[in-house]
């Protein structure tokens, strides 16, 4: 820390020469010895008055003083040693707090005192209102004033001294150059990247007219004033503020320009026209003209190529929710705020919320939950700045759930009754209707169309539901109602799009077609491509359709409401089929509720229509690969038999497959092999390639947990086969895996490893992360199997990973079990006991038994490695292992302890462990596996 410097709080005094350049042109080689009298005066008055000189730069001075009185007394001395000489100083005094480091004083206080000398004059001594505040003087209160690179405005008061001048011309501060740029009510967030970008744009020689073009609310107006206050010291002639909100019509456009700028038009004398004049003025000064909510005077925008032709130091800012398509407009696109966390650790647009929020609840503050929630808000409305003001008015009464939810039903909820804000912001409706009221026709007509899309779509589409063509899309992005996320794709922000379904409800007749137009674009789209997502395009066919994930949804709801039944059966299928290879997690609630769409009775399935039906059973089938259910069990057992009096063969192969894999779950192993026999045997029957290739592969594994292993390699086989026949690498991967746990069964560990690496490629090339944890988990085990534990440690974790992404309850279960046994062969007890722990809680939630019995194995050889708990761990193994329904293949990993055990434990022992394993149920074992370890 710099020594000799007080601390604590201090008043900074900081002085610097007035023209010193133009002083060493007339003083010559007297300018020295003059610039040195001058730095004697001020040390002499320093010294007297106590101050401390910090630094000394040219001929500038920082000085401190411990107290406010002394600093002031020397400030006022020394313009007194200085007048008359040819060295007139400006002087600054601010009283704060700042930091003491090594290298001097540092932060706020430092550079707001240094900013407040800069703006004065040669002999005028300017003081802060901290510094005010502490001392008896006289003084003249300048106003509020904003200075360079400092957000908030300061008060600035000059020092009156007796015998010395105390007029002086308008301080040299941003608002001396900006004229008339309205003072910010509220404090400005964010931007930092577009502020920059706009000072790139306006330094290009070749950028005279910039536009920043964006919807209403999204801060335009915000975002010229900070742009053009950063550039002040550019123009010789100031920065302008234009307001055009007001200004009726193109014809009031010189005049509104000519009141701002305050010049006055010669009507009576000058036989020149008003506009003539003002461009004359205009091109012998050099300024920034901002021109603020140009929309509504398009057609006036001539003047402004004018402006630009006939000036040579002018350049335009505009504002405007759509460009002004002249040859000479630079166009810049304002966003809303950003949601990823910035360099100030967090999101521009929850900073935004937060102080707002403030203004209504000072103690406002967000928690990990809350962050979450404004998140949700600011993404709800775009980070838009009006809605995020709008929204955050409601803290006081309203949670961040709640405020979210309303928006999410209504646009009206955002809005304010504050007196000072504009009408055009009194509410995002009030915004939007700006807008509308801008619109042809033409452009409301597929604008309001438009709103029937969810989501992103391209120009066929527009083009099949509204008619719309590439000229009319475009003129509709820019008037900011429509934007381009992407090459090739349009898309309405959601509160514009509930603005256009508004509109588009008032017309009955219009919606119904609109809405059955997108319907059947998307499903033809659909039926187009399934024959693609069974096959090898698997990937361009999926991906393509996954961009259009929201409509399709939207379009299939139309379907199975509206349809007929011949027509949505195809396209259900169809759906399913995408689904399937989409997201088997994402695409049950989806399902879900298409079933419920198409009016299906969970309690009265016989009742519903084949429609319903279908879709009821499209859900079973995907959810069951999920995890049991019990429930969603119960419902594909109810609907088996109006799926038989219906006829419905593919929905009935499916079920019937679907609840084959829900009794596998179940251990009820020879009841799932009748189940996925006779729903294969369907599915082949009907052509359901789908359905038959993964029955197959269900069938093996079942056959392969009973032991029956040349079945198990004849349904597997079978299933590759097929998979492989048709080229669907997705199909293929999972026989492959499959093929893979029949030689883990085999305990042929070396081919097993190879075959579960190769289906974790496959999977890999389609991005399938349910399907790579699956790979990666049973490569674990092969791993395993070769006695390479870190390896298996390895694919364990990986695969845990990767099925925590897909949410596959079954998979994380066995990957925990994996993870346990490597943990443990590599000594690390605590990590294998808190994975079995972890696996046993989920099977027993899961109701898998064999699962359940895997993790107790895993939990008794943890107990066999603590010679005092041999015995418990003894009956927990010979239970587990002794088990009918655990597998051979998951019972290799634990029996080494348990041989182990039989060999080292006394006979009677052994005697007891036995008996105790014989007469225990499940739960009495989990009950003594829950037991701490001692």
């Amino acid at each position: 820390m710099a020594s000799g410097l007080p601390t604590g709080v201090v008043t900074l005094l900081f002085t610097d020469v007035e023209g010193s350049t133009r002083l060493l042109h007339e003083l010559g080689d007297d300018y020295g010895e003059a610039l040195q009298e001058h730095r004697r005066r001020l040390r002499t008055a320093f010294a007297e008055h106590d101050g401390v000189e910090v630094d000394t730069q040219g001929d500038a001075f920082f000085v401190v003083f411990a107290r406010t009185s002394n600093a002031v007394a020397a400030a006022a001395d020394c313009q007194r040693a200085l007048a008359g000489g040819p060295i007139r100083v400006r002087m600054g005094l601010h009283t704060g707090e700042p930091r003491l480091t090594e290298e001097g004083y540092v932060g706020l206080d430092v550079h707001k005192g240094a900013r407040i000398a800069a703006v004065g004059h040669g002999g005028q001594v300017l003081m802060s209102e901290p510094t005010k505040a502490l001392v008896d003087a006289e003084v003249r209160d300048l106003g509020v004033h904003r200075l360079k690179d400092l957000s908030a405005p300061e008060r600035i008061y000059q020092l009156e001294i007796d015998g010395l001048p105390s007029e002086f011309p308008l301080l040299k501060t941003i608002d001396s150059g900006m004229k008339n740029l309205p003072l910010p009510r509220t404090s400005f967030v964010g931007r930092a990247s577009e502020l920059e970008a706009i000072d790139r744009l306006l330094d290009d020689s070749g950028c005279r007219l910039l536009t920043l073009v964006g919807p209403g609310g999204v801060g335009k107006t915000r975002l010229a004033l900070e742009a053009a206050a950063r550039r002040v010291d550019r123009y010789s002639h100031g920065v302008h503020f234009v307001p055009l909100v007001s200004v009726a019509s193109p014809d009031f456009l010189a005049p509104a320009l000519a009141e701002s700028i305050q010049f006055a038009v010669d009507g009576a004398h000058s036989g020149f026209s008003a506009q003539d004049q003002l461009l004359d003025y205009l091109s012998e000064r050099s300024t920034l003209l901002v021109l603020d909510n140009f929309e509504h005077l398009i057609e006036g925008s001539g003047f402004l190529n004018e402006v630009i032709e006939r000036t040579a130091n002018v350049e335009l800012l505009i504002t405007s929710r759509e460009r002004l398509n002249l040859q000479s407009e630079w166009a810049f696109d304002v966003e809303g705020l950003g949601l990823a966390e910035d360099e100030k650790g967090s999101a521009s647009a929850v900073r935004l919320f937060v102080e707002r929020a403030r203004q209504v609840e000072p103690n406002f503050a967000l928690d990990d939950a809350g962050y979450l929630q404004a998140t949700r808000i600011c993404r709800l409305v775009d980070g838009l700045p009006l809605g995020i003001e709008l929204a955050a008015s409601w803290v006081s009464v309203l949670s961040g759930a709640e405020i979210a939810d309303e928006i999410e039903a209504n646009i009206d909820f955002l809005a304010t009754s504050m007196r000072d804000v504009p009408e055009r912001h009194r509410s995002l409706r009030a915004a939007i209707d700006q807008s509308w009221r801008l619109l042809t026709d033409e452009q409301r007509s597929a604008f309001s169309r438009l709103s029937v899309f969810h989501g992103s779509f391209d120009r066929s589409a527009a083009a099949a539901v509204t008619g719309a063509d590439l000229r009319l899309l475009s003129e509709l992005v820019a008037k900011s109602l429509l934007r381009r996320p992407d090459f090739g794709r349009f898309e309405l922000h959601e509160l514009l799009r509930q603005y256009a379904a508004e509109q588009l409800r008032l017309s009955p007749a219009e919606e119904a077609d609109a809405r059955e137009r997108h319907a059947r674009n998307y499903a033809a789209m659909l039926l187009e491509r399934r024959a693609a997502l069974m096959g090898p395009e698997l990937v361009v066919a999926r991906d393509e359709l996954r961009g259009e994930l929201d409509n399709l949804r939207a379009a299939v709801e139309w379907t199975v409401d509206e349809d007929t039944e011949r027509s949505a059966l195809p396209v259900l299928d169809a759906f399913y089929t995408f689904l399937f290879m989409h997201s088997w997690f994402d695409s049950a609630e989806t399902l879900e509720r298409l079933a419920r769409i198409a009016g299906f009775d969970a309690d009265d399935p016989g009742s519903a229509s084949a429609v319903a039906l279908a879709a009821a059973i499209d859900q079973f089938a995907i959810g069951a690969r999920l995890g049991h259910d019990p429930e969603t069990e119960e419902v594909g057992v109810r609907c088996l038999p109006a799926l038989r009096v219906r006829n419905l063969e593919r929905e009935l192969g499916r079920c019937l497959c679907a609840l084959g894999i829900m009794a596998g779950y179940r251990d009820s192993l020879p009841e799932a092999v009748a189940l996925l026999e006779e729903g294969t045997t369907i599915a082949t029957a009907v052509g359901d390639g789908l359905t038959e290739s993964g029955g197959l592969m269900d069938l093996g594994f079942a056959h392969l947990l009973m032991g029956n292993l040349g079945r198990a390699r004849e349904a597997f086989e079978a299933s590759h086969a097929i998979s492989a026949k048709l080229g669907n690498p997705l199909l293929l991967a999972y026989a492959t895996s499959k093929l893979g746990l029949l030689a883990d069964a085999e305990e042929r560990f070396g081919d097993a490893l190879r075959l579960h690496m190769e289906a974790n490629e496959l999977f890999a090339s389609v991005g399938d992360p349910g399907g790579t944890g699956y790979a990666l988990s049973r490569a674990s085990l092969s791993a395993y199997g070769l006695g390479d534990y870190s390896e298996a440690l390895r694919l364990g974790r990986a695969g845990h990973e990767a099925f925590l992404e897909s949410n596959h309850r079954w998979g994380l279960i066995a990957a925990l079990c994996r993870i346990g046994f490597a943990a443990l062969a590599l000594g690390d007890s605590a990590e294998a006991r808190e994975r079995f722990e972890e696996a046993l809680d989920r099977a027993r939630v899961a109701q898998a038994i064999s699962l359940e019995l895997l993790a107790l194995s895993g939990i008794g050889a943890c107990l066999a490695e603590d010679s005092s708990e041999q015995e418990r761990a003894a009956v927990i193994l010979t239970f587990a292992l002794g088990h009918e329904q655990l597998p051979a293949s998951y019972a290799f990993t634990a029996r080494p302890a348990l041989t182990r055990l039989e060999a080292e434990l006394p006979p009677e022992q052994l005697v007891a462990a036995r008996e105790a394993a014989a007469t225990a149920t499940l739960e009495d074992l989990e009950r003594t596996a829950r037991r701490e370890f001692v």
